[in-house]
């Protein structure tokens, strides 16, 4: 047999995801069976269908792949044919003109729904004689044309996907109408069941395959079929699209068109995967990925589900993000141009060729649709930069502008970059400049970028070089975010404290000595403490001498205030400090971060005081409301194990019999819902009945009937009775 398949969309709207879903199995099942997919076009509704909606239509199907080897035909054009059915059925007697009026039949379904009856015509005009029709049109009566329907009739078919289907004539609404309402003898405009039956005959279509919304019209379809003395096709109905509540997908539910799916970045070939996969199930359930020709070749109707598919987002795009991935560079370019191009990007496509394939290469494994590579390359195409708070803590960083500097003096030697060379220079001022290489790479990030993830850094960093983007950058996130710079070239202090400066003799309160007192810390030996030239001050000191202070075992012979002026107390933070070892050489601090004061303490000596000596007091700052909120929360949460254990100790046996209560409660639910689902099957709920009516049988015998049985069944019941109640004295 020639398969032959048709997809026959209404033009009243734009390519919806369940058309196009059939159409995928349409043309499956059609290149599977080597036979041919015929497209059909139903404008029949004179008064929704577009134009406009027939080029979207006939636009989606040709972007998915879709390609038809017949038409497309339009019912539009094929009116005179359908007509000519109509009359070949009012010949046979098979149909008849019905004059019932509008308000007659509100009146009927009023009627039909206070009896609390389905809605359906009653077929009252089925045998008019020629007198009262004529009387009927007399009145100015239009007459519709209504197919005899017979009520005792039962119409089965073999499903592809559903098996054997049954419907009773009763249940179809009555005698259908088939051509719409017309006056003077003239058969009125076709309606769709009968258009419908009448293409698939004069195309020779074989198989009917359409979505499982269209099953009641197939009993209907079939009669029609019988009634014009054609072969009946085979059909499927296929699982609908469900959201994600299992309802019917529709445009309440956002995007279902395939031109929606198309601007927002998909790809035909990973939409049409992804439909594939709607309510179809390949014979290796781990594959996913596959062409059209692929899955044609092991598609049948066999592993078509029966139930509902729910579209999922998230598979659609790990599809799709799967095809972008592994598409060659090139055409990947020429799929996010127009993306670009729409959002207001300025570019040459021909002169700036290579370089927006390097933007391609580098943006490729991270894309998921299309439409990302237009946030994704912003950067590439703005003159400025947005920094965010990340990017901007970043920069603020310690010797970040140094780090951003130095990469700027050696661009100076670079009139073109290349990875590697970008490379080097990451390297080779991580060694010279002793800057960590970490530092240098996350400055340049935030500087090039005004973020700290994104694309490839180096990558990134060569594409914006190519346009002298790189050298603006750096210097504005120096200049204007007022970055700390550094002097590279500034030498390290000495270890050993300068002399005192002599300073004028200057007249001081007398106040008692005050000795400093032994502070406890854990710390490493320190013999001197250098405080930076920055901290502003009121009084200039020349020096502070320091009495030896124990601190946990560590002596501090000298606290060194070079040049600096201070106020009565000055905040040294400790982290992210240097110290200053004997012999000069810098390291950093791994100690946990805390906050030291010094405390400027006149010593009351006159003779003290005109040298500029001042004893300091050095305290440690409590522990903030932060960190106490810490521990707190971390004590509770050791703690909460050993509550929970006493807890259930504490009241084990109510827990215990709640318990109990609730596994009964769910385990009788459990077996009463077995038993519903056992009455259905059939045979069962008799034997069921039986084996009842046999155990009360065998019971009343046991127990009821022998004398000797009644008498032990009295004492069993009078013993329940003493334990229940106690026994009497």
């Amino acid at each position: 047999m020639n398969v032959r398949v048709r997809l026959a969309p209404s033009p009243t709207g734009n390519l919806h995801i369940g058309t196009a879903r059939t159409a995928v199995f349409n043309w499956l099942f059609a290149r599977n069976q080597g036979g041919q997919f015929i497209l059909r076009v139903e404008d029949t509704d004179v008064e929704r269908s577009k134009s406009e909606y027939t080029d979207n239509i006939l636009e989606g199907l040709t972007w998915l792949g879709m390609n038809w080897d017949e038409g497309p035909s339009f019912q539009s054009e094929r009116l005179e044919t359908y007509r000519q059915a109509v009359q070949t059925l009012l010949d046979k007697g098979l149909a008849y003109r019905c004059y019932t009026a509008s308000a007659e039949l509100d009146e009927m379904r009023e009627a039909q729904k206070a009896n609390k009856q389905a809605p359906r015509y009653d077929n009252r005009h089925r045998n008019l004689t020629s007198k009262e029709r004529a009387a009927f049109e007399g009145e100015g009566r239009q007459a519709v044309i209504r197919f005899i329907i017979d009520d005792d009739r039962t119409i089965s078919w073999n499903d592809m996907v559903r098996d054997t289907v049954t419907w009773k004539g009763s249940d179809l609404g009555g005698d259908m109408v088939i051509a719409r309402a017309s006056s003077g003898g003239v058969i009125g405009q076709p309606l769709y069941n009968l258009a419908v039956v009448v293409d698939d005959i004069d195309m020779a279509i074989t198989h009917v395959i359409r979505g499982e919304d269209h099953i009641a019209n197939t009993p209907k379809q079939i009669l029609l079929y019988e009634a014009l003395g054609a072969t009946i096709p085979e059909f499927a109905h296929t699982p609908l699209i469900l959201n994600s509540q299992g309802q019917k997908l529709s445009k309440r539910d956002g995007v279902t068109s395939i031109s929606d799916f198309k601007d927002m970045g998909y790809l035909p070939e990973a939409l049409v995967n992804y439909m594939t996969l709607l309510g179809w199930t390949p014979p290796d359930s781990t594959q996913e990925i596959f062409t059209l020709s692929e899955a044609a070749e092991l598609f049948t109707f066999y592993r078509v589900n029966k139930a509902g598919a729910k579209f999922d987002w998230d598979k659609l795009n790990w599809l799709n993000s799967q095809y972008l991935h592994k598409m060659p560079v090139p055409q990947l370019t020429d799929l996010l141009i127009p993306y670009w191009q729409k959002a207001g990007y300025e570019f040459d496509t021909e002169a700036d060729r290579p370089w927006l394939e390097q933007m391609a290469a580098l943006i490729g494994p991270s894309l998921v649709r299309l439409t990302d590579a237009v946030d994704m390359c912003k950067l590439f195409f703005s003159t400025a930069v947005e920094y965010e708070e990340e990017a901007i803590a970043q920069l603020q960083q310690p010797k970040a502008a140094e780090a951003l500097l130095a990469v700027l003096e050696a661009l100076e030697s670079h009139s073109t970059l290349v990875s590697a060379e970008a490379q080097k220079i990451t390297k080779k001022l991580s060694k010279e400049k002793n800057l960590n290489k970490g530092l240098i790479m996350r400055s340049l990030r935030a500087a090039l970028t005004g973020a700290m993830h994104g694309p490839d850094l180096i990558e990134s960093w060569v594409i914006l070089n190519q346009r002298g983007t790189d050298r603006d950058r750096l210097q504005t996130a120096i200049s204007n975010l007022n970055l700390p710079v550094v002097d590279s070239a500034a030498e390290t202090p000495s270890s050993e404290p300068p002399k005192a400066e002599a300073v004028p003799e200057t007249p001081a309160t007398e106040q008692p000595a005050v000795e400093t007192p032994t502070v406890e810390t854990a710390a490493a030996e320190v013999t001197a403490v250098e405080i930076p030239t920055t901290v502003t001050i009121i009084t200039e000191i020349a020096a502070v001498e320091i009495p030896t202070v124990k601190i946990a075992g560590t002596e501090v012979s000298a606290v060194d205030i070079s040049a600096v002026e201070t106020t009565a107390a000055v905040e040294i933070p400790a982290a992210n400090q240097q110290k200053t070892i004997a012999s000069g050489e810098m390291t950093s601090s791994n100690e946990p971060e805390k906050t030291v004061i010094i405390t400027e303490i006149p010593t009351g000596n006159e003779a003290e005081s005109s040298i500029g000596t001042t004893k300091v007091v050095i305290t440690e700052e409590p522990p903030n409301q932060a960190q106490q909120i810490k521990e707190q929360v971390i004590s509770i949460l050791s703690e909460l194990p050993a509550y929970i254990g006493a807890f259930y100790q504490q009241y084990k046996s109510p827990l215990t019999v709640v318990g109990l209560i609730l596994a009964s409660i769910i385990s009788l639910k459990v077996l009463l819902g077995i038993v519903d689902e056992l009455n259905d099957i059939p045979l069962l709920a008799p034997t069921f009945e039986l084996i009842g009516i046999g155990y009360t049988a065998w019971f009343v015998y046991r127990y009821l009937l022998r004398s000797s049985n009644r008498q032990q069944l009295g004492q069993e019941i009078q013993a329940l009775k003493e334990q229940v109640f106690g026994k009497k004295s």
